[in-house]
């Protein structure tokens, strides 16, 4: 079996990737491994774009694993996010990497193809896409949920 050691999450302003950091972070803490949170600022923007609120979120998930006792370090780079994901999972020597996908359709998915897929053309690790719509829940309520079905 595989053991997992370190974990990329890649996160963006979006609901997709708040629901994989939420995975990325129950499996670093049942795992003990390390997450390494990573926004990559796009190229065609200046690195300044969202800046308050890339600082708000990075420090609220900083804050978030920290809570619950996981090692973390957030990371920010500016460049197309597909090639920042895949250069920082082959440098660090990942174990998983946690994608989120908004699951885009149509011809904006065909002209650029999705930052998920990309990594996954490149990936020499276990990646982990997650939906923007599949609901996250914290411990307490899957707990809360098992028991009201006895």
């Amino acid at each position: 079996m595989t053991t997992i050691k370190k974990i990329i999450c890649a996160v963006d302003l979006t609901k997709a990737s708040r629901n994989a950091f939420d995975r990325a972070l129950s499996i670093a803490r049942v795992s003990k491994a390390r997450l390494y949170v990573l926004h990559a600022v796009p190229a065609n923007y200046p690195f300044s774009w969202h800046q308050s609120e890339r600082l708000e979120l990075l420090t609220n998930l900083r804050e978030r694993a920290e809570r619950e006792g996981v090692p973390i370090r957030t990371v920010e780079q500016h460049g197309d996010p597909a090639r920042v994901i895949v250069l920082h999972a082959n440098a660090r020597k990942a174990d998983l990497v946690v994608l989120g996908s908004n699951r885009r359709r149509g011809w904006q998915r065909f002209r650029e193809g999705s930052v998920g897929e990309r990594v996954l053309r490149r990936a020499a690790w276990a990646v982990l896409i997650v939906p923007w719509d599949v609901p996250s829940r914290t411990p307490a309520q899957r707990i809360a949920r098992q028991s009201s079905k006895h």
